[in-house]
């Protein structure tokens, strides 16, 4: 529990603020672009839906690869922290998709009063499966780098398969790496394919970590 907390408190937050500090970035580049053409996209989606999401797989990296040894070092068990692990990353993924529906509000305000244009955008629960993916996505990647070195390299492309079914319904979302716009073939199944992605990489990150080595790092 103290583990979970710690990662809620900490983490939640600091992607709050990260979160505020973007959008305020946002909107000031939107206003400096909009003194030279018009405004025909949304700053915010292009954030939300592209940005956004590789930066919680990074948290979920950070997660793996720097809290779990602290954890570890301090008597916690790797099932224990696993636990609260899980748990967090929803937690994560409802803030985040809380944020950037607020974000979404307030930016179609500003939108609305200046006469610019807004893209449309995808709907909390699309953000939300994005989100907890390439969150748990980032914990699986990193388990299997910490535990096999190179040979990692094969949880990569679970870890894109899984990713970019989530994608499917996010307006501007499709452009991955080598990937073109995604076409959305899934229809309304989309959503139980992301709790299945989530369910798949979570799995293979228990799988992983339960009997990994792990080595405190010391600075």
């Amino acid at each position: 529990m103290k583990i979970f907390r710690h990662l809620t408190t900490t983490l939640v937050t600091f992607c709050a603020i990260v979160a505020a500090v973007v959008f305020a970035f946002a909107v000031v580049v939107t206003f400096v672009v909009s003194a030279f053409s018009d405004i025909e996209i949304s700053a915010w989606n292009v954030v939300a839906s592209q940005i956004a999401r590789w930066f919680l797989f990074w948290v979920g990296i950070y997660v793996i690869h720097n809290v779990l040894p602290i954890a570890v070092a301090h008597g916690r068990t790797r099932r224990e922290f696993l636990v609260a692990a899980s748990g967090f990353s929803v937690v994560l993924a409802v803030a985040m998709s809380v944020l950037a529906r607020l974000g979404f509000l307030a930016e179609g305000g500003i939108y609305a009063l200046m006469d610019w244009h807004a893209d449309e955008h995808g709907t909390p629960l699309a953000y939300f499966l994005m989100f907890l993916v390439w969150c748990v996505a980032g914990m699986f990647c990193a388990a299997a780098f910490d535990r096999f070195g190179a040979a990692g390299v094969f949880s990569v492309p679970v870890g894109l398969a899984s990713v970019i079914i989530t994608t499917v319904r996010i307006p501007g979302s499709g452009n991955l790496p080598f990937i073109g716009n995604i076409p959305s073939l899934l229809g309304e199944g989309w959503h139980v394919a992301s709790v299945a992605a989530f369910l798949v990489v979570l799995a293979g990150t228990w799988a992983v970590v339960r009997d990994m080595p792990v080595r405190v790092r010391t600075s």
